[in-house]
């Protein structure tokens, strides 16, 4: 009787572990949200190519998108209070503080860029010099000279007396069994 009951309480046990383990990726995806919007400039039109950055208040992590043809841009975040800042060159930056995301939503945040200043400035401060095309080297090789020259292989006749200078390593013999030998060691192998 009692030994029903034991194996009653471990299948209990065992249903509510495989349970948990079951549910656990879900809660995981349970922190999951998304930040998205559309980017335009200050006549409405849209703005592909805008890097977006959602930056989370409390951990400074920081998740990144880039617009697409149409000007949207989709982030998945987890839950918080996020600063998204958008920025492109030619445009001045745009940035949201505060944008609060909530488990499961799908935060929209629709930004306005209008066009920056541009400023550009070109300083040149050196000149290049111009490269030299003429040559003052020269000079006749003879074949002595090319004899003497350091060069792999040339002197194989030294590499030959190395090679005959070093003994052959020592052949390996078998030695032989003998047939009592051998019958003891497959006696002691069965």
């Amino acid at each position: 009787m009692a030994l029903g009951v034991v194996r009653r309480a471990l299948g209990v046990s065992r249903l509510i572990a495989v349970s948990a383990i079951l549910a656990l990726p879900s809660a995981g995806y349970a922190q999951e949200a998304v930040l998205s919007g559309t980017v335009t400039d200050s006549t409405g039109g849209v703005l592909p190519g805008v890097t977006i950055r959602a930056v989370h208040a409390a951990s400074g992590n920081s998740f990144e998108a880039v617009t697409d043809q149409r000007g949207v841009y989709r982030i998945a975040v987890r839950v918080g209070v996020y600063q998204v800042r958008a920025v492109l060159a030619g445009f001045t930056s745009q940035a949201r503080t505060g944008v609060e995301v909530l488990v499961g939503q799908t935060a929209v945040v629709n930004l306005q860029m209008s066009p920056g200043g541009v400023a550009e400035a070109v300083t040149v401060t050196a000149q290049t010099p111009l490269i030299e095309t003429t040559s003052s080297l020269g000079g006749n090789v003879d074949p002595r000279q090319v004899q003497e020259l350091p060069v792999n292989g040339r002197r194989s006749r030294c590499w030959r007396q190395a090679v005959a200078r070093t003994p052959a390593p020592p052949a390996r013999r078998r030695r032989r069994r003998s047939r009592t030998e051998m019958a003891a060691r497959r006696a002691s192998s069965s």
